[in-house]
């Protein structure tokens, strides 16, 4: 799921009227000194903006106590982000005694279907180890009924050794929390360690992730990703596929690049190839009979849902635009989508990408429909002549995804042997 930085979420936390220290986002050595005496005070800290947990224990978070040692921390940061990470951002905010800290978030529970409160009066980076029955409390939420203070109130009450004036600070955070939840289709908000100030509670640090399904309707957000590329920046193929969902939910295209540039399938002597596939189970399935037989797809596609003929039509020309694949498999699961539609999108992608050929492709093609109105789909495939190409084998759904693979071994051996 995508997730927003550190100093990204607390932006939302102080929208919402979420107390935060006051800091500043630096991305340069030069500007390290000039935010240490702009927040002006006794002691800052410098975290690495980076989409990880447990940064302090990989030297990812530094204390300063003066200007000097601000820029020296956050060269000795910067140098250790640039080895792993591709960001180099630091948000230098001031450092917040505190006594004890907490920990609360609100999650999306797959298995309730509704989101989920977790607090704790021991927060910190080892929250998850505490114990459930002791430690930590869970309580549900409504999604479909208003949150107010009152209900907020009623449901902290369930918590033990809580006096009354936390018990209201806590009741109020909880609600804007929601509110930030609702108004962003976050999976999760999180503020991990939450402590008291002068000011009342205090996000010394915040994690917020958003729905995928639901990024069309955060563009102020800045996600251009999937969530599935980690922590590398999303390449130009990935970006052009992010867009293929927006205003049309029929169905998914689902694009990711495992291999954007070929080199790693080489280095490992693997044949790089184009891939798509109708279901994620399918996909995995045919992938691990893929690797051991020499073959690297070097992009996961899911193209499943039902999705309209133009969405298979991008989706082709994006896998096939890839450099350096040496052929492609397309594997459908054994579904009732309706694979007449399917095929009208590839076909077009591939008139489009030959026309010299009449939509023939020069590299080996296994098109392995299996489903509903998977006849139809060969038909299409017929009706434009693509068929006709000895580079193409169209299979239907008597064949199993490794029969697929091995049908695709011995196109893809004919060919380059020609």
């Amino acid at each position: 799921m995508p997730r927003l930085y550190e100093y990204q979420a607390k932006k939302l936390f102080e929208k919402h009227k979420v107390n935060i220290p006051s800091g500043i986002v630096i991305d340069s050595i030069k500007k390290a000194e000039n935010a240490h005496n702009t927040i002006g005070a006794s002691k800052v800290v410098l975290k690495a903006q980076v989409k990880k947990g447990k940064r302090g224990k990989e030297g990812l978070i530094e204390f300063s106590s003066s200007a000097t040692e601000t820029e020296e921390k956050t060269k000795k940061i910067i140098n250790r982000i640039v080895e792993q990470y591709s960001e180099k951002s630091i948000l230098v905010e001031e450092a917040i005694d505190f006594k004890e800290e907490m920990y609360i978030s609100i999650f999306s529970d797959s298995h309730t279907r509704k989101p989920v409160v977790m607090f704790s009066l021991k927060g910190g980076v080892d929250v998850e180890e505490l114990s459930i029955s002791e430690d930590i409390y869970y309580f549900n939420l409504d999604i479909g009924k208003p949150y107010y203070l009152f209900n907020a109130l009623n449901d902290m009450r369930k918590i033990k050794n809580l006096n009354s004036k936390l018990l209201n600070m806590l009741a109020g955070l909880l609600v804007k929390l929601y509110m930030i939840y609702l108004e962003y289709d976050c999976n999760l908000v999180e503020i991990n360690p939450l402590v008291v100030g002068e000011k009342g509670l205090i996000a010394l640090d915040g994690k917020i992730s958003v729905d995928d399904d639901a990024l069309f309707r955060q563009k102020e957000l800045g996600f251009d990703q999937h969530s599935e590329i980690g922590i590398r920046k999303p390449t130009l193929l990935e970006l052009c596929a992010g867009t293929i969902d927006e205003g049309d939910h029929r169905g998914s295209a689902h694009f990711v690049q495992i291999d954007p540039d070929g080199l790693e399938s080489f280095e490992q002597g693997l044949t790089p190839i184009g891939f798509n596939s109708v279901g994620t189970g399918a996909a995995l399935t045919t992938m691990d009979e893929l690797i051991p037989m020499g073959y690297n797809p070097i992009n996961f596609c899911d193209t499943s849902g039902n999705p309209p003929a133009s969405k298979l039509y991008r989706v082709t020309k994006l896998i096939f635009s890839q450099p350096h694949i040496k052929g492609y498999l397309m594997v459908s699961c054994v579904s009732s989508q309706q694979l007449d539609n399917t095929a009208r999108g590839i076909v077009k992608a591939l008139l489009e990408l030959y026309p010299e050929t009449e939509g023939k492709p020069n590299v080996p093609c296994v098109f392995a429909f299996r489903g509903a109105l998977d006849k139809e789909a060969r038909r299409v495939f017929e009706e434009f002549g693509i068929t006709d190409s000895p580079h193409v084998l169209f299979l239907e759904r008597d064949w199993t995804e490794k029969d697929a693979v091995e049908a695709f071994h011995k196109l893809y051996s004919d060919f380059y042997k020609a």
